[in-house]
């Protein structure tokens, strides 16, 4: 290959693999850091919805609003659970930290893109670009691996 096809692979692959790989990770990053701040919220919400209808059924004498405080206390700390359990089954906080670790790993490998526009020659320049395609697509092995043992974590044990 030519100085310029190098330089041409090496930018067709900066577009469209790592750089759509990188979204991908943001991208899922955000969503499980979302739905993991949700679920934390949620339950903290309910929680504090049981304290104060409990409180709000302790103190009134109106029997509908009573008896509807105490059916909202006992079945908000059941919701509260069911959410907790549901976050730790799905492993938000877990998945959010492979795609961060992924995310950085990949960010950390681009530094080491080699610089073409030195006068290398075809061949030295054709070696210096499979190196740096050879660690990114070893960070991306690493993190398809990953997955197994999240895999291997979360599945639940049998009884």
């Amino acid at each position: 290959m030519s100085q310029r096809d190098n330089i041409q692979f090496l930018a067709l692959y900066k577009a469209y693999r790592y750089e759509d790989q990188l979204q991908f990770y943001k991208n899922r990053h955000q969503e499980f850091e979302a739905a993991n701040t949700q679920a934390v919220t949620i339950s903290i919400v309910l929680i504090f919805l049981t304290a104060l209808t409990a409180g709000v059924a302790s103190s009134t004498n109106i029997s509908w609003l009573k008896l509807t405080c105490l059916l909202v206390a006992a079945i908000s700390p059941i919701l509260s659970s069911a959410l907790a359990g549901y976050s730790a089954l799905y492993g938000f906080e877990q998945q959010a930290k492979l795609y961060q670790d992924t995310m950085n790993n990949l960010l950390q490998t681009s530094t080491k893109e080699p610089d073409l526009q030195q006068d290398l020659s075809d061949t030295s320049s054709a070696e210096k670009i499979d190196e740096y395609v050879y660690e990114m697509e070893n960070v991306l092995l690493v993190e398809q691996g990953q997955w197994g043992q999240l895999a291997r974590e979360l599945k639940p044990s049998e009884a």
